[in-house]
């Protein structure tokens, strides 16, 4: 262990956390890094995947600040010698972002944060319709409460919170009366025009390093309890989704990794209907169909080299898992 690169994860129970450590572990680097992770409890998933772990201060609990928070994480990089940090936690990507000069100028690490803006517009989703717009990339049509009419409005409609994950708190409004009883149910709402189907939906990555589109993956998906648990992937999906991607891509300059949900409208057009400023809960999935994602930001970022891959057309089903520990 002592001639390997020391990594950090954060959030090392969480479904990114674990994707990056199954990435790194089921990958040829497995030999050359050495994973230590970051969490907010004891005894998650990913704790007993690694051997090196700690405890952060619990940013979202009353009193605890985030100098202090920074500085276990600034305390532990330096004295790991960590030269590449993960971030596995969606609360903390503002934190990360906000600090990335600090830390890395601290400790010499690269922390895998986009800029606070591109945090800010992936983090709401009314700012993500509006960065789309106004750089004249197709956008689902979307609105805020006071901005309505609603009898001019085309139903069906989504009525989902500006901030939110997972799928929590989205409502298909089939009229004005619906959509009326709906809108006070959720917190600081938007309302986006209903785009395709449940068929026509992707969840798509790029990674963009040294301000340059590297990679793209197109996967179509099904959901379960807001996280995708069916990923197809073939080869001739749509090019007008590719050709999108990277349009928007280009005009947000994200750091890393990043997440596009969308869907096709009825004439085929694509519409991002939300982004994630970070690796996805699917990175795993993505390298089963031979997107090595995260081998190929370690090996440039810490090696300077760029790794070809190729994908692999078919369908990768997520299931639960278990594993014994043996008492010690």
């Amino acid at each position: 262990m002592t001639n390997k690169i020391n990594i950090a994860v954060t959030g090392i129970g969480s479904l990114i956390g674990q994707a990056v450590i199954k990435s790194i572990q089921r990958s040829d680097l497995n030999d050359e890094i050495n994973i230590i992770g970051f969490d907010y409890f004891k005894d998650t998933v990913g704790s007993f995947w690694i051997e090196e772990k700690y405890l952060l201060p619990d940013i979202l609990k009353h009193g605890v600040t985030h100098r202090e928070w920074l500085d276990v994480i600034v305390k532990v990089i330096i004295e790991r010698e960590i030269k590449l940090l993960f971030v596995g936690v969606d609360f903390e990507l503002p934190i990360f972002a906000n600090h990335k000069e600090e830390i890395e100028r601290a400790t010499g690490a690269v922390v895998l944060v986009s800029s606070p803006e591109v945090v800010e517009i992936a983090d709401d989703k009314f700012l993500t319709y509006e960065f789309l717009k106004n750089h004249g990339l197709l956008h689902p049509q979307s609105y805020l409460p006071e901005e309505l009419d609603y009898d001019k409005l085309t139903y069906p409609v989504i009525v989902k919170p500006r901030k939110g994950a997972r799928s929590v708190g989205v409502h298909k409004v089939k009229d004005k009366n619906h959509l009326l009883n709906v809108i006070d149910e959720v917190r600081s709402p938007v309302i986006q025009e209903c785009v395709g189907n449940d068929s026509d939906e992707f969840t798509c990555g790029t990674i963009y390093l040294n301000n340059e589109l590297k990679k793209i993956i197109v996967l179509r998906r099904s959901l379960k309890e807001g996280n995708t648990f069916i990923s197809h992937y073939m080869n001739d999906f749509p090019e007008i989704i590719t050709t999108y991607l990277k349009e928007v891509t280009e005009c947000l300059k994200p750091f890393g990794a990043c997440n596009f949900q969308l869907r096709l409208d009825e004439n085929g057009l694509p519409k991002i209907f939300e982004i994630n400023s970070r690796h996805s809960g699917t990175t795993y999935i993505r390298s089963l169909f031979g997107y090595k994602e995260i081998e190929y930001i370690i090996n440039l970022l810490l090696f300077n080299k760029e790794i070809e891959f190729n994908l692999n057309e078919g369908t990768v089903v997520r299931y639960y898992d278990e594993f014994f520990i043996a008492k010690k």
